[in-house]
């Protein structure tokens, strides 16, 4: 059987859905697929480079989303734009859970870390979500929405509400919508924001 790239990398994207970076690996595909090793090692040297391959993937996906998702505004102020990419984020969490608790998440905490070029990759990945979110927040210094003392610990912050308020999964999603807007405003907002909201 003849298996190209594509598809060893599709099973594994599958795979990195349902139980995150841990279960990626070329022992995996082998038993899943019922294809020699050798044809799984033809296409990647290692575990690590799959694991690269997957989350290749997956950044495609989130950023294409959030690119659908999050359209620019004109005159939009920057906390309605932190708001808006955090509900973006919250639905695609939503979709796919464990792939974006892997990614979002910080590493370590009872799991083992990811190494070598997939782990760069995933930090990588990690680092440009929580830029965003600061790039919003000082557009939101800039303009009033936000307040003056938000950086980049703000950003962490708010990556990390984020993720808890979908890990946890407490209420209906409508709620926690309305749940992850007011914990932004009270994060980041300016007190006019929070006094408007």
């Amino acid at each position: 059987m003849d298996v190209s790239k594509q598809v060893l990398v599709d099973a594994a994207v599958r795979r990195f859905d349902a139980v995150g970076c841990e279960g990626v690996a070329t022992s995996d595909l082998v038993r899943r697929l019922g294809v020699s090793p050798g044809l799984v090692y033809r296409h990647f040297k290692n575990r690590d480079e799959l694991l690269a391959a997957v989350l290749a993937r997956v950044q495609g996906e989130l950023f294409a989303h959030i690119e659908a998702s999050c359209p620019v505004v004109p005159g939009e102020r920057a906390l309605s734009m932190i708001l808006r990419l955090a509900e973006a984020y919250s639905r695609f969490l939503e979709s796919r859970p464990q792939v974006y608790s892997d990614i979002l998440s910080p590493q370590g905490r009872g799991r083992s870390p990811v190494a070598g070029e997939s782990g760069l990759e995933l930090a990588r990945l990690s680092a440009r979500v929580v830029k965003q979110f600061e790039v919003l927040l000082l557009l939101g210094r800039l303009d009033g929405s936000v307040r003056p003392e938000a950086a980049g610990d703000t950003a962490r912050r708010i990556v990390c509400v984020l993720v808890g308020t979908v890990r946890l999964r407490l209420t209906h999603v409508r709620a926690r919508t309305r749940n992850l807007r007011a914990m932004l405003i009270a994060l980041a907002g300016a007190r006019s924001a929070n006094r408007a909201a």
